[in-house]
């Protein structure tokens, strides 16, 4: 038998439908539980295949473990063996507890020692002993059990099919045996069909009508919406997450147009466009004029009459908006300020109070910043008063991803100045989306992530592994995309909380650190930047985004530059202490010029830009330095005069970055 010619090993897993939001971490999770299960069996990368009703991966194996002969050493020979030459006693039971006996035992360096082989396990056995925990091990935020089987699962498994080079692996999974054969569309085509590879599974499923691959049903299905909108004459706006969610709820797509009664786009936009986005899991239709009466859904029943399913579509989201537009019209018969009466007896988060404290809790904070965001503090108080009258209200009750909007459209109803901040409050929503556009928006936002990020860490609440109920890791990157647009200086993280008159624990500046250094890697920026300039400092938060981006966006011949000369700095100069020299003992014309240059440098407390620049201009004059001047010479005291030159650069831009971080190309 060969064991390195490398096989395939293939694994179905057909069930009742997942939800959709449950298909990308469970393949992760099952990607990375067969890699760990197969260890040096697996030949490459595992190969993923997921639809709402059945999770795959394929891998290259081979069929044994490679064999590894091993000498284990025990006692020395002196308490090995006996004054008659015998193995004694303790010798006997160092053999025995590794599987051998007296003949096993040999002398070797002098001392006992016994052979033992590793490895050689084949394939087929562990995977079979490993299936069923593989499978049952996917990691799914919720799970169930059916029947009389003790065993969880996203929903109850069907069956588990399981081929090692084309060959059935025998095995259980919740009492299930595996087989080697699948099944098509669960309407359709739920006829079986024997399995010999992935690649001959994919082309059946295909023939079908069922794209097993997700690359390739997105790529499908975001065609379709494509050629859908343009035979209508419409356009269909970009939407990555509906559209990866969407691809999650299919396996055979069909685009089908549908429309909804005119007369419902009286509605504000917001919530027809959201309610059909969230709830049914719609595309909107764009004219020239904005908002039109048409979507598009996609539907999992390729051969179903697609009148028939624009027909029952349009009629379920014409129900919601009438329902919508029922709910606005009592919301608008009432006040703001009445809601908003409601708030006192609503809890916020058990054991911190009300919605109505914590509404007046973030107003007081926004007025405090003012100075900082330039919003109108008499704005602000106003505004803060319905601020989140929202949420007592019948639209956002039904709708809540419409939680701001409908504050703002009835806001904007009974004449609030600067309306559009009470939306704004909620920006960003998530990472990358937009900002507020007003200095009050801005404020309440700010206000908003500072004070649930201190109420919570000063109640250790603060996230655990990754349960983050409050989302307080959202909270923390969206509070570093406001400080980062602020106008005019912001302050550090410390001032900014203590303007907001708001606690600001250790742990909690950490977390937010933290949080920039995820932003800063989000953005692309090389990893030994981002930590050599947060190795200084974080925790103002404008000006180390600043230094990051502002040594990243150099010519990438002056970003090598920079880091091969003032790395070298770094190594020679960090053990020195002292940044002293003398005058006196500077020889020739590179280290006066150094010496000059580095009298010029602007102070440390400069913005990031000038300290920059005066990198810049300072490298030559370093790398001029360290052609010229051999640092480390036999005479120490003018060995350490240089080591102080090249110090008090180092000290001069201590505040900057630690360059001893920075790494190569």
């Amino acid at each position: 038998m060969n064991t390195v010619h490398p096989v395939e090993l293939f694994i179905e897993v057909r069930c009742e439908e997942i939800p959709a939001r449950f298909v990308a971490p469970a393949m992760e999770g099952f990607a990375a539980g067969l890699g760990k299960l197969l260890g040096n069996l697996l030949v490459g990368e595992v190969r993923v295949f997921s639809t709402p009703r059945r999770l795959a991966v394929a891998a290259m194996v081979i069929r044994a473990r490679p064999a590894v002969q091993k000498v284990i050493t025990g006692m020395p020979l002196a308490q090995a063996k006996g004054a008659d030459g015998e193995w004694t006693p303790a010798a006997l039971g160092f053999a025995r507890k590794r599987g051998g006996d007296a003949s096993a035992l040999f002398e070797h360096n002098g001392f006992a020692a016994i052979r033992s082989v590793e490895g050689g396990e084949s394939a087929d056995r562990v995977i079979a002993a490993g299936l069923e925990a593989l499978i049952l091990g996917i990691p799914f935020k919720k799970t169930m059990h059916w029947g009389t089987s003790p065993a969880r699962f996203a929903r109850p498994i069907h069956d588990v099919a399981c081929l090692l080079d084309g060959s059935l692996v025998v095995a259980q999974v919740a009492g299930i045996g595996t087989c080697a054969h699948s099944v098509g569309h669960w309407l359709l085509s739920p006829e079986s069909f024997p399995v010999s590879s992935a690649d001959a599974w994919l082309g059946h499923l295909r023939d079908l009508g069922i794209y097993a691959d997700r690359a390739e049903r997105h790529q499908r299905v975001g065609a379709q919406l494509t050629a859908a909108a343009e035979a209508a004459g419409l356009r269909i706006e970009a939407d990555a997450d509906l559209l990866d969610e969407v691809v999650n709820l299919v396996e055979s797509p069909r685009v089908v147009l549908g429309h909804f009664p005119m007369e419902l786009l009286k509605l504000p936009p917001r919530l027809l466009i959201e309610s059909m986005k969230v709830n049914q899991r719609y595309f909107p239709l764009f004219g020239a004029d904005g908002l039109t009466n048409a979507f598009l859904v996609v539907t999992n029943n390729p051969q179903g009459n697609p009148e028939l399913i624009a027909e029952g579509n349009g009629r379920v989201l014409a129900a919601r908006f009438h329902d919508a537009k029922f709910f606005y019209a009592e919301d608008r018969k009432r006040p703001l300020a009445r809601h908003a009466e409601k708030l006192g007896g609503t809890v916020w988060i058990r054991g911190l109070g009300t919605v109505a404290e914590r509404q007046a809790e973030i107003t007081t904070a926004a007025i405090r910043l003012s100075g900082t965001t330039g919003a109108d503090p008499g704005n602000l108080r106003a505004l803060g008063g319905v601020l989140k009258a929202d949420l007592a209200t019948l639209m956002v009750g039904e709708f809540p991803e419409l939680q701001g909007h409908v504050g703002h459209l009835l806001a904007t109803a009974e004449g609030y100045a600067n309306a559009i901040a009470i939306e704004e409050a909620w920006l960003p929503r998530h990472s990358g989306d937009k900002l507020p556009s007003t200095p009050e928006g801005l404020g309440f936002a700010l206000a908003e992530r500072m004070t649930l990020l201190s109420r919570c860490f000063t109640a250790e609440m603060e996230p655990k592994g990754s349960a983050d109920p409050q989302g307080l890791r959202r909270a923390a990157v969206g509070l570093v995309a406001l400080v980062l647009a602020l106008p005019g200086e912001a302050g550090s993280l410390g001032e900014l909380y203590a303007e907001a008159g708001v606690p600001l624990p250790a742990t909690l500046a950490e977390f937010v650190v933290a949080r920039l250094r995820a932003v800063l890697l989000a953005e692309g920026h090389p990893t030994d930047l981002v930590e050599a300039v947060m190795a200084v400092g974080g925790s103002d938060i404008r000006a180390t985004a600043a230094r990051v981006r502002g040594l990243a966006a150099l010519p990438k011949d002056e970003l090598s530059a920079v880091r091969t000369t003032f790395r070298r700095v770094a190594g020679l100069a960090r053990e020195h202490r002292s940044a002293a020299y003398a005058l006196d003992l500077l020889q020739g014309h590179a280290e006066y010029h150094l010496h000059v240059a580095v009298k010029a440098l602007p102070s440390a407390d400069r913005p990031a830009t000038e300290m920059l620049d005066a990198l810049r201009r300072l490298r030559p004059v370093v790398d001029h330095f360290f052609d010229e001047v051999l640092v480390m010479c036999d005479d120490l005291p003018l060995r350490a005069n240089r080591l102080g030159l090249l110090r008090s650069i180092l000290d001069r831009f201590a505040g900057f970055a630690d360059f001893t971080r920075l790494g190569g190309e």
